[in-house]
């Protein structure tokens, strides 16, 4: 089997292990065979049968990873062999038995590894090599029956053997561009699920950070007014501040546009937090899921992106449940440990009625790979897998510098007052 390259070259699959096995088997069996049968029947010296036999038989073992110069060695070999046993006695020949033994080898290889032209043009020069040969034989050629008779003997059931590897070679080539097409396909569609989740969790960012971005504007313009008269140069400053926000607002308002749909249809709905996990998995329980929902004080303290990507982690976690193990039931626990925001969804094993295995995200893989990217986004970390009762679980951890921000804005709030 070969399979074209981009740059024109070809490259041939390995024969599995039984083929080469195979292929070992026959060589040694044909040189058993052809080196007492051409020094006895055709009274080759023994060392000449020996050199041909191993020239000949070396070639096939040759043609395996390198089928064409395995083949041109291989004529090369069966025009010594038929050289060499013109001026005997035996009716056979131009080619004895075991020349037509490998050469039927030599095609049914060729057919297999190589393209079709390769092996049928390999078939061709062997044909026409050995009408050359008889031609510059004059005693041998004089002889039209006794060459005429092994030459078609040769011709007739070698392309038969072409034919039948041909067809298996294509066959296999076939599939293996199928195959390597519908992986392409699939990760093209992996890639592009991808994009648009990406994008998704940009437009859901842009939402959280421009709201915090219009605060800045807003306090920077007004906080000359409401802290009296200044310095010109604190004045300066918040006039600095106030133009920079703006000029990042405008141009988050830029990226949002070339990262919404191409209707242009802005989605205007608040971006969900921790406390809408409960609406979440109530729904989730109507669905038919039971689903035990444990949320801790501190955790509404969180950022709004920290929140946002909580929310996403555990919407999806339920939708894997919901198509993996149906009726299974379900934890989900937000909590703060230090200064860390952990989200938890663990499912048990599958009821009965379900009959399906424990749910993992990676049965589709795009729901997964959401997950990571908004986790990896906050410089977070996931863990998924299956848990020791049977069922599966989903861990997100958001780092410390999230919480950290979020839980420090009351204290400053209060001590600014």
């Amino acid at each position: 089997m070969s399979h074209e390259q981009p740059n024109g070259t070809t490259k041939r699959a390995p024969l599995p292990f039984w083929a080469r096995c195979v292929v070992a088997l026959f060589c040694s069996a044909l040189y058993a065979m052809a080196v007492p049968y051409t020094s006895a029947v055709y009274e080759l010296d023994l060392a000449v049968a020996f050199g041909i036999a191993t020239v000949q038989c070396g070639s096939l073992v040759l043609a395996v990873p390198r089928p064409r110069l395995g083949a041109v060695v291989h004529l090369a070999s069966i025009a010594a062999l038929v050289l060499a046993t013109r001026d005997s006695d035996a009716d056979l020949w131009p080619l004895p038995i075991s020349g037509l033994v490998s050469l039927g080898a030599l095609v049914l290889l060729l057919g297999v590894r190589e393209r079709w032209t390769v092996s049928f043009g390999t078939w061709w020069a062997s044909v026409a090599l050995l009408v050359a040969l008889i031609v510059l034989t004059p005693d041998r050629y004089a002889d039209p029956d006794q060459w005429g008779t092994n030459l078609t003997i040769y011709t007739s059931y070698t392309i038969l053997v072409l034919g039948a590897a041909i067809a298996v070679g294509q066959r296999h080539r076939i599939r293996a561009e199928l195959a390597k097409a519908r992986k392409d396909v699939e990760q093209a569609e992996a890639q592009r699920l991808l994009f648009e989740e990406r994008a998704r969790i940009a437009r859901e960012l842009h939402d959280v950070v421009a709201h915090s971005m219009s605060l800045v504007h807003i306090q920077a313009l007004s906080a000359p007014a409401r802290l009296g008269p200044t310095r010109p140069e604190v004045e300066r400053d918040f006039e600095d501040i106030a133009r920079s926000a703006g000029t990042a607002l405008a141009e988050m308002r830029q990226l949002l546009g070339a990262l919404r749909p191409g209707d242009g249809r802005a989605d205007l709905a608040p971006q969900p937090q921790i406390q809408d996990i409960t609406d979440l998995a109530a729904g989730a329980v109507r669905a038919g899921i039971p689903v035990r929902t444990d949320i801790t004080p501190g955790t509404a303290a969180a950022s709004p992106i920290a929140q946002l990507t909580a929310y996403r982690i555990v919407q999806e976690a339920l939708s894997n449940v919901a198509r993996h193990a149906p009726s299974a039931s379900t934890e989900v626990l937000i909590e703060v440990r230090g200064t860390a925001l952990h989200v938890t969804v663990r499912n048990g094993p599958p009821t009965a009625q379900a009959g399906d295995t424990p749910a993992s995200p990676d049965r589709g893989g795009h729901g997964l790979r959401g997950m990571r990217e908004r986790v990896s986004l906050l410089g977070g970390s996931l863990e998924t897998g299956p848990d020791r009762s049977g069922g599966y679980s989903v861990e997100a951890i958001l780092p410390s510098a999230i919480i950290e921000q979020a839980v420090g804005r009351p204290a400053e709030a209060e001590e600014s007052r």
